[in-house]
């Protein structure tokens, strides 16, 4: 009980946030949810709180299958886990494994609330902004030339949908991580924070659909060649985004009735998560942040040119990851400067990774 009553303190911030977040997403649903919403939000928090240490199991199985080579993989990879997942650790990570879904359904329902909030209405100031910004033409038009190939947009197709796997295993990691508590913890806290600021305010505020969408909203499509090539490509190579994207538009039609995960476009949530992780790979090692920070600019290329978002929505989604980023170290380094913290309440903690 001392164990688990010191990782509820470590997460109070984090646990104040996410329930805050949460008690706002049941207002914004409204009335009270039926068998069915109740069904699907615990097979939704149970394939949330899954999905991550599946993922972690995949790479660290793989990672055992080529680095170490053991005789007996199954028996290898049991005494190992069985000894790295001891009870302290554990303990230690459960207050974030179960705040982690119960913040992701909160964020689903705020981004399918966005249309009842605001119209789609910036569209055509953001399309505006980014020809503005690139010389007169539109990003996708000036990386056509580079990224415009079959093979090359099934590499950032792939990469854009490898990065929820990279994500959920990175965030469930340093969830169960106790060798880095603040820099744990300054992950957790900046993830959350960017999803709630960017992610839902600064979405509803800046209600967009993306050019994939653009179309369906304005009489003059500037995007249409962008995607009739991704259809082009999706014969030679399959563009997973393409299907996607169909899958969200009938939900967003049938106004639910099909289920709607919601259409943001601005800011670009995929781009400030990458940013996020590169960040934190930095304070790792110098190869895993350079490995993340060439993945944050395959998914900002992605972005523009799998016709999600316009590039604004990826620069805003850096930069407003980067200023939380920096804004929940300095805050996390002064609680540590502060005489009053008491450092034995936080497991292992040390002055490793205080601010960026």
């Amino acid at each position: 009980m001392n164990a688990l009553r010191a990782s509820l303190r470590t997460h109070r911030a984090l646990l104040l946030i996410v329930l805050l977040y949460a008690a706002a997403a049941a207002l914004l649903a409204g009335g009270l949810p039926s068998a069915s919403d109740i069904l699907n939000v615990l097979a939704g928090f149970l394939v949330a709180i899954l999905t991550g240490p599946i993922f972690i199991l995949c790479g660290y199985t793989i990672h055992v299958m080529v680095m170490r080579r053991p005789h007996r993989l199954c028996h290898y990879l049991y005494h190992d886990l069985r000894r790295y997942l001891s009870n302290e650790r554990l303990l230690h990570a459960l207050p974030a494994m179960l705040l982690i879904p119960i913040f992701a359904s909160s964020f689903t329902v705020f981004k399918a609330a966005i249309p009842r909030l605001h119209p789609y209405t910036w569209d055509a100031t953001l399309s505006a902004w980014d020809m503005a910004l690139h010389g007169g033409m539109a990003p996708w038009e000036r990386l056509q030339p580079l990224l415009g190939h079959p093979l090359i947009t099934g590499l950032l197709n792939f990469s854009y949908h490898f990065w929820f796997f990279l994500f959920y295993a990175i965030l469930y990691w340093l969830i169960l991580d106790t060798r880095r508590p603040l820099l744990r913890m300054q992950f957790l806290l900046s993830f959350a924070l960017t999803w709630i600021a960017l992610g839902s305010i600064l979405a509803v505020l800046f209600a967009s659909v993306g050019p994939c969408y653009y179309g369906h909203f304005h009489s003059s499509d500037p995007y249409a060649p962008l995607m009739a090539y991704l259809h082009d490509a999706n014969q030679h190579v399959p563009v997973w985004a393409l299907q996607v994207q169909d899958m969200l538009w009938q939900g967003y039609q049938s106004k639910g009735s099909n289920g709607e995960l919601g259409i943001a476009a601005m800011p670009s949530m995929h781009v400030a998560t990458a940013m996020l992780m590169a960040m934190m790979g930095w304070r790792v090692s110098r190869a895993a942040g350079i490995a993340l920070s060439a993945f944050a600019v395959m998914i900002m290329l992605g972005s523009i040119h799998l016709g999600w978002h316009y590039a604004v929505d990826g620069y805003v989604g850096a930069a407003g990851a980067a200023l939380v980023w920096h804004l929940v170290g300095r805050l996390l380094g002064s609680q540590v400067a502060a005489p009053a913290m008491n450092l034995a309440t936080v497991p292992c903690m040390s002055k490793e990774g205080l601010t960026s």
